[in-house]
């Protein structure tokens, strides 16, 4: 009993001594900026896109909204979802964007540290050792580069999941509770929506381990029921990496990520250019990608002690060793045969993400080396104790000096202030990869192209359509629109949306044809004459379906699994209502559940063929110091031949005088209008600053101009015109909301 005490207390100790080094490996990290602006700059904004989608009711996205200038890219159909969603549950806990990535990384290297510890313990029975373990584990340069320099969020969770994953695996093959194997396949699924590419590497790795741990224990039993876990823990994550796979040829991505510097081929290294040339740990300049030098002389130590001590240490530390080996192979130019034919493994595209294998294994084989060191003998453990703590203060400088901010020349000052629609796109311009990974091949043009003008003699312009005579829009979010439609004619809708397959379109409801179109490829379907509600929206394609019920069956299975043991025909009858009771809550927030705006009809028509169609004001009462935000519904029968800029005033009752007044083209200039197809329906959001203006009833009035020539665009139907062709919009009212 006693001994057992001490245990839980040293274990303690030991958590609490790894959370201390974490915070103060991290103390760089929360100084102000962001450590990349190309890796962690979009960790960041795919949590600012996720949580735009729940504020539109789409808690599952498979686009970002605000990607391509607002036509939107599928973000979260290719790129592994879960640092976003921890991203977003930071983000609700009141952290701002950039905080909420730096708390993702900050968590996963505590894990990190917590699980290289948990697993030695287990491995080694010796926490003195596991203890070394874990601190090496920490100061891995590798896991401190994914952070400080790369800022590669997903990936970082990555390195905290792998020792827990190796650690279920163990304990569910060693003692075959039902605890660990739920782990193992929870852990499993966490790893494919962590970072795919290297779990690609990791799921396989551990899969080595447990049969290794069999071939040494000759139970084949154990073995199988591990791997029951493993396809459990593939089930649950279906959802995401099937349709990943199968449909990643819907874009450009795998020409970005198999040629150039992107490829692998240009990643692996000569036996000269391996490692780093320094013992101080590198983090910036030509080396930084090299292995670093002091873990591999602590991988020698550790090697050559267990091959001394081989039969006080447990076999599994070879399995270590092999591990080490392999991946330090792969990373050199010898390897390319396995890199250009094996399956999938492309997919990793840099070899050296595979570094935090070897971190991780060097970390356990090094802790090896203090085994027999027993706290309780205590004339002789002080001798062993300082050479510990004299090397792990040796390795903390050596990974620690260059790590602040201004030795890493990639750190940029960037504030929660900059992280918003308009930052995203600005970058857009330039090449944001965010954009150009997930171009669809339905785009015709660069992603950059569209927001740019089309000049007029433009030969891939569209002719006019006919335009029905009524198209109002009775309930919207982004991936979902309710029409009511009068037309005399034959028509064609447009979406400000790339088609994907999952796109349907039901004129009431009757499933009417629809296919990409135009130089955006978006969604458009040929609707035919007369009156009707039509619905167009993004559901699932066949394999997304699949998936998705591959995942839900998974689950319940995993959550049956987790009851106490039943007769069999219980468990199916408990499986199957599980399943059938999870798809119904899916389709309803995925149906009547997801309509985030039902905008007033507030028809204006101007000349070229630009009509208002709807308005969505959520409020008309207003502080001085507010800004009023809309969201304005256009149609366009054709492609104007003008960038037309909109104006809107909010003035007088008796229209005497302007209070407040914004000029603007279409999404801040960024999707001019003669970037508009014939038959699109076009949506965005449009503020007005109130600044100091005094309380009162005030109507917003707007209307189209030449900015070339000032001339207003003809207003040709409104309910209310205005003289200057201007026409009412709404009216608001501004109250004083005291001190």
């Amino acid at each position: 009993m006693r001994s057992w005490w001490l245990a839980r207390q040293f274990d303690l100790l030991a958590l609490f001594l790894l959370a201390s080094a974490t915070v103060a490996i991290l103390i760089p990290l929360w100084s102000p900026g962001i450590p990349n602006p190309g890796d962690f700059l979009m960790s960041v904004h795919r949590i600012y896109e996720l949580a735009g989608a729940w504020e539109n009711g789409i808690f599952y996205p498979r686009f970002g909204l605000d990607l391509n200038f607002g036509y939107t890219a599928p973000l979260f159909q290719y790129y592994p979802p879960l640092a976003s969603y921890l991203g977003l549950l930071f983000s609700k806990l009141g952290l701002g964007f950039i905080a909420s990535a730096k708390a993702v990384v900050s968590v996963s290297l505590l894990f990190s540290g917590w699980g290289a510890y948990v697993y030695a313990s287990a491995l080694l029975k010796n926490r003195f050792a596991a203890f070394i373990a874990g601190l090496v584990y920490l100061l891995s340069p590798y896991l401190l580069l994914v952070i400080f320099e790369r800022g590669a969020v997903s990936e970082s969770l990555t390195w905290a999941i792998l020792p827990w994953l190796v650690w279920s695996a163990h304990g569910y093959f060693v003692t075959r509770q039902r605890a660990y194997g739920l782990a193992v396949a929870a852990l499993v699924a966490a790893s494919m929506l962590a970072h795919n590419a290297t779990a690609l590497f990791l799921v396989p790795l551990v899969a080595c381990y447990v049969a290794l741990l069999a071939l040494l224990a000759h139970d084949a039993a154990s073995l199988l029921r591990v791997a029951g876990a493993f396809v459990l823990g593939a089930g649950l994550s279906a959802f995401y990496w099937a349709p990943a796979l199968v449909e990643m040829g819907l874009t450009k991505s795998t020409e970005f990520m198999f040629s150039g510097g992107t490829s692998v081929e240009a990643n692996v290294k000569t036996v000269a250019d391996f490692a780093q040339t320094s013992l101080v740990s590198l983090y910036a300049g030509p080396e930084r990608f090299r292995f670093a030098m002091w873990p591999l002389l602590a991988a020698a130590a550790g090697v050559i002690g267990l091959v001394l001590a081989r039969r006080r240490r447990p076999p599994m530390l070879w399995c270590w060793v092999g591990a080490l080996a392999v991946m330090l192979f792969i990373q050199l130019e010898f390897s390319l045969a396995f890199w250009q034919n094996v399956p999938f493994v492309r997919y990793i595209q840099f070899p050296w993400r595979l570094y935090g294998v070897a971190a991780f294994s060097i970390a356990i084989l090094f802790g090896a080396l203090f085994a027999e060191v027993k706290l309780e003998a205590k004339r002789s453990v002080w001798q062993p104790v300082l050479a510990a703590a004299g090397l792990l203060a040796l390795f903390a400088w050596f990974s620690l000096i260059n790590l602040r901010p201004e030795r890493l020349p990639i750190w940029q000052a960037l504030d929660e202030t900059e992280i918003n629609q308009q930052a995203i796109w600005t970058r857009g311009q330039s090449g944001y990869p965010l954009f150009g990974d997930y171009t669809l091949r339905t785009l015709s043009i660069d992603d950059r192209g569209l927001a740019l003008s089309r000049p007029s003699e433009d030969p891939m312009r569209l002719p006019a359509i006919a335009a029905p005579e009524k198209l109002e829009v009775r309930a919207e979010n982004p991936f979902r629109y309710v029409l009511d439609v009068a037309a005399s004619q034959p028509w064609t809708l447009r979406l400000h949306r790339p088609y994907f397959p999952g796109w349907q379109v039901t004129k009431n409801g009757e499933a009417v044809a629809v296919g990409p179109g135009g130089v955006g490829g978006l969604v458009s379907a040929e609707l035919p004459a007369g009156e009707y509600r039509l619905v167009a929206s993004l559901g699932d394609s066949t394999v997304r379906r699949m998936a998705n019920l591959v995942s839900l069956l998974s689950l319940a299975i995993w959550l049956v699994w987790w009851l106490p043991r039943r007769r069999w025909w219980l468990d199916l009858t408990l499986v199957v209502s599980l399943t059938l009771f999870l798809s119904a809550l899916i389709i309803y927030f995925q149906n009547e559940g997801r309509y985030a705006r039902y905008p007033a009809t507030t028809p204006v028509q101007f000349e070229e063929g630009i009509r208002l169609i709807g308005l969505d004001l959520p409020k008309t009462t207003y502080c001085p110091a507010d800004a009023v935000q809309m969201r304005l519904y256009w149609f366009t029968d054709r492609s104007p031949q003008t960038d037309y800029k909109l104006f809107l005033h909010v003035a007088t009752l008796d229209d005497t005088g302007k209070v407040a007044q914004v000029d603007t083209m279409p999404f801040a200039g960024f999707n001019p209008m003669t970037r508009w197809e014939p038959g699109e329906l076009v949506d965005f959001v449009q503020t007005i600053p109130l600044e100091n203006v005094t309380p009162g009833r005030y109507r917003v009035l707007f209307g189209l101009y030449n900015q070339e020539t000032g001339q207003n665009l003809h207003v040709v139907n409104a309910a209310a015109p205005l003289p200057g062709d201007r026409a009412h919009l709404a009216e608001i009212e501004i109250v004083d909301c005291g001190s």
